[in-house]
This record gives structure tokens, C-alpha cells and sequence, in this order.
């Protein structure tokens, strides 16, 4: 195949769309228990679908009624992750295929989805994305300077298994590649471990790896790194939340990549308590310090690290007078007073998720984490409401997650029990 997946197959955008949620209805929804949560969940995953078709359908012009979607949308989830703090019993809801289906089904698709996040050329790469950084969209159109590239980096890359089309693109566009395969890879893997390790499932592993493969939006934002590579440490850091200095690590590697992630450094350090919380704090604050400095006293650095994916503070509107482009925002046209109120209030849900609830378990962290990143959109001044794939693994992980407090419960009033219990003396 010498194009992309779709063209070479005959399949235009709303035949794969109607596809993918044909295959998530066959494999998840629960047709015996039709008025469940997980019906829903299924029906929100696609409420996202029609903005962001209308946005790609409509390049260049953006229309602002597809922004709309995308707010309505996503106040749709935001309502959702916070509801879910409600829900103290979940049920267990098989997939509707064996665990062998699934993985056979799983090892396909990551494959082809590889396969193409290598391949794609790279002016489609950025069409398709409504989420495209406007450095990489400049830098995807013009070839590399011989400033840029050494004779010895040009040797290798002829020699390398790259697309011809690849090979004349700048390095950085090469690197965002690799990156973008490395986020896949960390993804699928991440919600498998989940599933295995924390919901003491594997079945339930494969479920979220399989669901996030199947939507949509992983191949709108194919080879989104920014979005991608704070996706896949934040998963990872739910994975190892029980290490407070390897969670602090992903999380302010995260926050540094992409500004969205800040208000989680906050919501994490009211997960952790006593000196996990000191450790916790000191690791991510200092990362995400010192990824901020770099940016701001590293010109060359800041450049790579744009052309790779990376938001500055000034792009998502965190600085004052910064003004939008003239197109890829909800925003323009809207003096920046009207944002005001927005970021005001999603401090306020920041403030209010530290404290409550007072002692979180990982299924409210889970939650509250999706809900701010969800809540971020709103305040997103370039392109806004199009960062599906920042917040779509948390909500997969959400919708397939157990319950949990339970188990924190019973251990809690086993050790209770423990410490009131006489001990007997021996026996002469």
C-alpha cells in the first residue's frame, strides 16, 4: 500500500467512523442490560466525532458551530467524570468476546495503526488533525535547511526504513514520528497493565486497550505527539501511583509538555499524604520547573520542542494579551476578558478537587484527573475542545474501571478489627 489506510481500502471518513462504532457496539455494548452506565459511555465516546468531522471536512475555513459541538461535548464528559465520583458500585460487564478475540483483535489493529503512523505522509498527517500545532503545521511544508541537518544525520536517513516521504522532512518531523509510535506502544501497553495489575483483570486490560484502538480520534490525531506523549504518562503514572516520586515524575514531565497538565500536580498532592505528598510535590514541581525554564532560556530548544509537539504557557492563553490566530480557536473574535471568568472557575475546580474527597481513592483520582483535562478545553485558547486524545485514555479507564472502594473498605475495617482484638496470653 503506497497511501494511507483508508484511501488504499476504499473507505471514506464516515464509512470508518460508522465501522469503529459498529465495533465498539459489537464488543462493549450490553445488550442485556440495556439502561446501563456502559451504554451510555459508549454513546459519549462518539459525541465528539461530529465537531471534529466538521472541522477536517471544512479546512481551511473553521466554522464555529463545529467549536460548539466540541464544547457541548465536552461539557457532556466533564459532567460525566464528575458524576462518576457518585457511582460506589459498579458491576462487572464482560466484553461481549474472549479474551483470545480480543488480544488476536488487538496485536491487528495496533499493528495497521503503527504501520501508518510511520507511513502517513505528512501533509495529511496535519489535514486530518484538528489538534495540529501551528509550528508543526509551518514546519511540515518545507524541506530542511543545510543548516539543519548534517551530512552524517542525511546519510543515516537514507538508510533508514523511512518513507520516502519522511526522508526529505526536517528531523524534527522524524522524531515526532518516533514519538508518536513510542505513545502507542506506552497506551496500549498502559491499559493493559491497569487492567492487570489494578483491576486484577487482564480481560479488562485488552477491553480498554481494544476500545481505544477502535475509536476514531487515535487515528484523527495519528501522529499527534503533543497530544499523545502526555497521554501515555499519565497512564502510566495512574499505573505506578503507589510510587509518589515515579508518579511526580510522569506528572510534571507531562504538565512540562503540555500546560493542560498543570492542574493535575495539584489534584495529585491531594491523593498522597504526609511525606508522600512532600515527595510527590518536590519531583513535579521541579520537572515541570525545569522544563519551563529550559523553554523560556533555550530558544533552540523551545523550537524543537514546538516542531515535536509541545504547547508553550503563551499559546494555550495563560499569558495576558496574547491574542488567537486567525482561525483554530473558539476564541477569536472574543475580547480576552470573556476568558476570564473560565479560568477562574476551573482554578476554583482545581482547589475544590484537592480537598474533596478528603481521602481519594484511584478510581476518584481516575476521574477527577479526566475531568480537569476535560475542564481544560474550555479555557484553551489555540484550538480548544480538539485535545480528545490528552483525556480519552483516563475516560476509557473510567468507563471499564471495577469497584474499588470496596476492597479499600474491607481492608481499612480488617485492620480496625486487628487492632482491637486482645491478645491471649500463651498457653503454659
Amino acid at each position: 500500500m503506497n497511501g494511507t489506510l483508508v484511501s488504499d481500502l476504499g473507505l471514506g471518513p464516515a464509512t470508518w467512523l460508522f465501522l469503529s462504532f459498529l465495533g465498539c457496539v459489537t464488543l462493549f455494548f450490553k445488550f442485556s442490560r440495556f439502561w446501563s452506565i456502559r451504554n451510555l459511555d459508549l454513546i459519549l465516546l462518539f459525541a465528539l466525532v461530529p465537531g471534529m468531522m466538521m472541522i477536517v471536512g471544512s479546512r481551511p475555513a473553521q466554522p464555529f458551530a463545529a467549536y460548539v459541538l466540541l464544547f457541548l461535548g465536552s461539557a457532556a464528559w466533564l459532567v460525566r467524570c464528575l458524576v462518576d465520583l457518585g457511582f460506589s458500585r459498579r458491576p462487572l460487564l464482560e466484553p461481549n468476546l474472549n479474551a483470545s478475540g480480543l488480544f488476536c483483535l488487538s496485536v491487528g489493529v495496533l499493528g495497521l495503526l503503527l504501520v501508518e503512523t510511520v507511513s502517513l505522509p505528512v501533509e495529511e498527517g496535519a489535514a486530518r488533525n484538528p489538534a495540529e500545532p501551528s509550528a508543526r503545521e509551518e514546519l511540515a511544508g518545507r524541506p530542511p535547511s543545510p543548516t539543519e541537518e548534517n551530512v552524517a544525520v542525511k546519510q543515516v536517513l537514507e538508510i533508514a526504513p523511512l518513507p520516502e516521504s519522511l526522508k526529505h522532512k526536517p528531523l524534527q518531523v522524524i522524531l515526532s514520528r518516533v514519538l508518536a509510535v513510542l505513545a502507542h506502544l506506552g497506551l496500549v501497553s498502559g491499559l493493559w497493565l491497569i487492567g492487570w495489575k489494578h483491576f486484577e483483570r487482564s480481560i479488562t486490560g485488552l477491553s480498554m486497550a481494544a476500545c481505544y484502538l477502535l475509536l476514531p480520534y487515535s487515528r484523527v490525531a495519528l501522529v499527534d505527539s503533543g497530544q499523545l506523549i502526555p497521554s501515555a504518562l499519565i497512564i502510566y503514572a495512574v499505573f505506578w501511583h503507589t510510587r509518589p516520586t515515579i508518579s511526580g515524575l510522569l506528572i510534571g514531565l507531562a504538565a512540562g509538555w503540555i500546560p493542560a497538565c498543570l492542574g493535575l500536580i495539584a489534584l495529585w498532592a491531594g491523593f498522597y499524604k504526609g511525606k508522600s505528598r512532600l515527595r510527590y510535590l518536590l519531583v513535579s514541581v521541579s520537572v515541570a520547573l525545569a522544563c519551563a525554564l529550559l523553554g523560556s532560556f533555550g530558544p533552540g530548544l523551545s523550537q524543537w520542542a514546538s516542531a515535536l509537539g509541545a504547547r508553550s504557557i503563551a499559546e494555550v492563553g495563560l499569558l495576558p494579551r496574547f491574542e488567537p490566530r486567525s482561525d483554530g480557536s473558539f476564541w477569536v473574535g472574543f475580547d480576552s476578558s470573556f476568558r476570564l471568568p473560565v479560568l477562574i472557575g476551573y482554578l476554583a475546580l482545581v482547589i475544590v478537587t484537592i480537598f474533596v474527597p478528603a481521602r481519594k481513592d484511584l478510581s476518584e483520582l481516575i476521574s477527577l484527573s479526566a475531568a480537569l483535562l476535560v475542564a481544560s478545553q474550555f479555557w484553551y485558547l489555540e484550538k480548544g475542545g480538539t485535545l480528545v486524545l490528552l483525556y480519552l485514555p483516563l475516560a476509557i479507564v473510567m468507563m471499564f474501571r471495577p469497584t474499588m472502594n470496596a476492597r479499600r473498605l474491607l481492608g481499612a475495617s480488617l485492620q480496625r478489627s486487628a487492632s482491637r482484638t486482645p491478645v491471649s496470653p500463651p498457653s503454659s
